[in-house]
């Protein structure tokens, strides 16, 4: 077991293939007024790095137009995505005074594209595998990750945090925080009586309560590469997967969210912990 995690803390510490060396623009943004940005696409996802700021935008509906607040502190960034595909990132920062409040995003401003790989040597499985720099390959990312998650189904498990919801047991096994990525070992057992046809996990960031809207606040955390994760699970059967995220850290009041759902079905697991 000494060995496994020595291999572990090897394979973890690959360096991280280069990104686009393109300095990022600065939009800055104050609680007087919405910054309005506007995207040559429809906005898929938009993440911010702290507290200080908020980016928000149509999730049903997608549209191009997203508007963005902020608060006096510390600079951070916005990453965005949207359905074409394209991302954009920029640093963001707190400004008393707005001279355009407007700004027009075009195509030339996006520093690289989404791209999706699957698994072809097992199945029954659908490990997802997403590349924010297109220079690097799907090979290049398996090489990083795949052993590792093999590594960490290995390791003892040192967390139980779990919630059952409709027959569905959704559990968090093992958490490493190690170089600039989060490795999280998940387990599902279904006790439903029916198939369970895996649809999506998501783990969020979340501050506030949703009573108070105003401090209430949802960034999702994505992820960078899954490992053995099922297509489906039969009633009486339980799965074990590994999901690995960028670095990231709470802060005080802040706490996780993993939400788990069902394809084509309104069956939905949620968990909140710290």
């Amino acid at each position: 077991m000494k060995n496994v995690c020595i291999i572990l803390g090897m394979l973890l510490t690959i360096a991280a293939q280069a990104s686009s060396t393109k300095p990022l623009d600065t939009i800055y943004a104050n609680e007087h007024m919405n910054m309005a940005l506007f995207f040559p696409s429809e906005i898929k996802q938009g993440i911010v790095g702290n507290g200080n700021f908020v980016f928000t935008y149509d999730r049903e509906n997608q549209q191009t137009l997203g508007l963005l607040k902020a608060v006096p502190g510390k600079d951070s960034n916005l990453l965005v995505i949207t359905d074409d595909g394209s991302i954009y990132s920029y640093i963001i920062s707190y400004a008393k005074e707005l001279e355009y409040p407007n700004r027009f995003i075009t195509e030339q401003e996006r520093i690289g594209r989404e791209r999706k790989g699957m698994e072809k040597d097992t199945p029954n499985m659908v490990p997802s595998e997403k590349v924010w720099d297109p220079s690097v390959s799907l090979e290049r990312v398996r090489e990083k990750y795949k052993e590792s998650c093999e590594a960490l189904l290995k390791l003892p498990e040192r967390k139980n945090i779990r919630k059952r919801d409709q027959g569905l047991s959704l559990a968090i096994k093992n958490m490493y925080n190690l170089e600039d990525e989060v490795y999280m070992q998940f387990e599902v057992s279904n006790n439903s009586g029916v198939r369970f046809d895996f649809g999506e996990l998501e783990l969020f960031k979340i501050s506030g309560k949703k009573e108070r809207n105003a401090s209430y606040q949802e960034l999702e955390l994505l992820p960078l590469f899954r490992h053995n994760v099922p297509k489906n699970i039969d009633h009486g059967q339980t799965a074990r997967f590994v999901y690995v995220f960028p670095k990231f850290h709470l802060d005080k009041g802040e706490r996780l969210k993993v939400n788990l759902s069902e394809e084509d079905t309104s069956r939905i697991v949620v968990m909140t912990f710290k």
